[in-house]
Order: structure tokens, then C-alpha cells, then sequence
């Protein structure tokens, strides 16, 4: 299986320095060092299961866009958007509601693993299309990194795999029938990367082939659930996945004021003044309580 890792803060050995693990942390979160090791764990499961015939590519940003993607995994019998949960405890997914067992009760999570792939999948889905390739469909898989986790699942928008089964789903994907080439699964993952085709056309279907659009690149990250992508040249947005992201099924939109483009923030060795200052709120933190201990343990010694 050939990976594409373009993982921030990590180092050309896959190591994360103290350093960078501070920095993702205060740009994605406290789950971000989290997500990166339940990622590597599934990574090496799929590598003894699936052939040199599929592509894995982790933490990519869609070209010519700001979307991000946690897993995007191309082979002959799929082209399938990974997220992967590290939460532990009972879960149910029913349809699309996703939640937390608690006793009796089962209390809605703040964030809805379910509706987030499935969004996931489809800004995929579009941003192929729009790029040109027809008869491709992307499908979602929410995955369970953690052993102590269960979920219960009824009828969920996306598959649910947990990872005590992980094995076994990747031995069924390795011998589904095949429905992409070598030449298309390449040529999909060069569209993923750089926003268009390699030098390979990607046809499933015996289509003529539409133009590419190259309105995509800009603005289309809040078009990405319409049906048509309207021509802009502004600069990107960020594309959300949370809930209380506005999903937008119907054609027209009105007439939006364009915003300027937001001036880069300054930055003093890879982080921003806000970053600075949280860490240098850490440090100093750290040197209060050694100078507590060094006066305490003093103290001691002249008693």
C-alpha cells in the first residue's frame, strides 16, 4: 500500500518533536496528538491486509481549496473517506444521530461522528465532479480506534467499523471486485492533491469527458453541497464540518458581499502571537514551580 502523508509538525522520520506536539495542539486541538497515533495504528493494520494496488492519504488538504481531510483511502474497489474516533465508551449510531449511553439514557454528543463523515464523503464526492471525474463515488467510514469502545449501530448514514473488526474489513476490501484501474486510482489521488488530472484521464463511465472546473480552487468551499459551483475569485474560506455548518441542497444562492482577503497572521518560529503567548504562559508556569521547589527544598536543608 503506497502512503501519501502530509501530517503537520511531523518530521521526515515520523516523529513529533515536544515542540511541534505544542504546536499542533494549539492549532487543532487537544485531540490532534490523539488522532495521530490512532491513525498510525490503523495505518499498519490496512498495510498487512491491502496490496500495492491502493493509496492511503493522511491528513491532506483538497487542492486548491482549504478543506482538510483526515484519511482518504483509493483503491480498485473504493474510493473511501476515513475519520477515525478515539473516544472510549458505549456509543449508538441510529440513522444520523449519534450519542453516548449513560445508564438508560443515551445523551447526544456534542459533536455528531455520523453527520461529519458523511459531509466528509460528500465534499469529496462534489469536488471530484468538479474536477471532472464522473462515475466515481466516495464513500465514508467512521472507525473506532479505541478497544474499550462500542457502538451499537441502526441503520447509520456511514458504515460503522469498530477495532476489533478492523482486520476483518480490510481482508473483505482487499478482495472486493474491482471497479477502478491502476491508472485511475493515480490519477484520482493526483486530482486530491493538486485539484487536477494527471496525464490519465479517469473515465469509469464510456462518457465523453467534461471540462474541468477551475472555479473549485477559490471560494467553492461553501458551494461544496450545491449542485452548481458559481464562478468567483476570492480568497478561501475555511470549510467546517461541525454541526451547526449550514448545509445548502438547492441551486441558487443569493447575492453574497465578497469579503476581503484576511491578511496573514504574523508568525515568530512557526507561531502565532496568541500561541506565543499561551506557551509562554506554560514556561513560566513550569519556572515558578521550580523556583518554589528549589526554595522549599532550601529550606529543608538549612532546618
Amino acid at each position: 500500500m503506497k502512503i501519501i502523508d502530509k501530517t503537520p509538525f511531523r518530521q521526515q522520520d515520523g516523529s513529533i518533536s515536544l515542540i511541534d506536539r505544542i504546536q499542533g495542539t494549539l492549532k487543532y486541538g487537544l485531540s490532534w496528538y490523539s488522532q495521530i497515533q490512532a491513525q498510525e495504528k490503523v495505518i499498519s493494520i490496512l498495510e498487512k491486509q491491502l496490496g500495492r494496488n491502493f493509496i492511503l492519504m493522511r491528513n491532506i488538504t483538497l487542492g486548491g481549496t482549504e478543506v482538510e481531510l483526515p484519511m482518504v483511502l483509493i483503491g480498485p474497489p473504493v474510493v473511501l473517506v476515513v475519520n477515525i474516533i478515539t473516544e472510549q465508551g458505549i456509543f449508538r449510531a441510529q440513522e444520523d444521530e449519534w450519542g453516548k449511553i449513560s445508564g438508560n439514557q443515551i445523551v447526544p454528543s456534542k459533536v455528531n461522528h455520523l453527520i461529519v463523515t458523511a459531509r466528509m464523503a460528500k465534499v469529496l464526492q462534489v469536488f471530484l465532479k468538479r474536477t471532472g471525474i464522473e462515475g466515481v463515488k466516495a464513500e465514508s467510514l467512521l472507525l473506532s480506534a479505541n478497544p474499550g469502545t462500542h457502538v451499537e449501530s441502526v441503520r447509520p448514514v456511514v458504515r460503522v467499523v469498530m477495532s476489533d473488526a478492523l482486520e476483518r474489513f480490510a481482508t473483505s476490501l482487499a478482495q472486493s471486485k474491482a471497479t477502478l484501474g491502476p491508472e485511475e486510482c493515480a490519477n484520482i489521488a493526483q486530482v486530491i492533491l493538486h485539484g487536477k488530472p494527471g496525464s490519465q484521464s479517469t473515465e469509469v463511465a464510456n462518457e465523453p469527458k467534461p471540462q474541468a472546473d477551475t472555479s473549485l480552487a477559490p471560494d467553492a468551499n461553501q458551494y461544496f453541497f450545491q449542485d452548481e459551483a458559481p464562478q468567483t475569485d476570492t480568497a478561501p474560506n475555511e470549510f467546517s464540518f461541525q454541526d451547526d455548518e449550514p448545509e445548502s441542497t438547492s441551486g441558487a444562492q443569493p447575492d453574497r458581499k465578497v469579503k476581503p482577503a484576511r491578511k496573514k497572521k504574523n508568525r515568530i518560529l512557526g507561531l502565532t502571537l496568541p500561541q506565543l503567548g499561551i506557551l509562554a504562559g506554560i514556561l513560566l508556569t513550569w519556572l515558578c514551580i521550580m523556583i518554589l521547589f528549589f526554595v522549599f527544598f532550601s529550606a529543608q536543608m538549612n532546618v
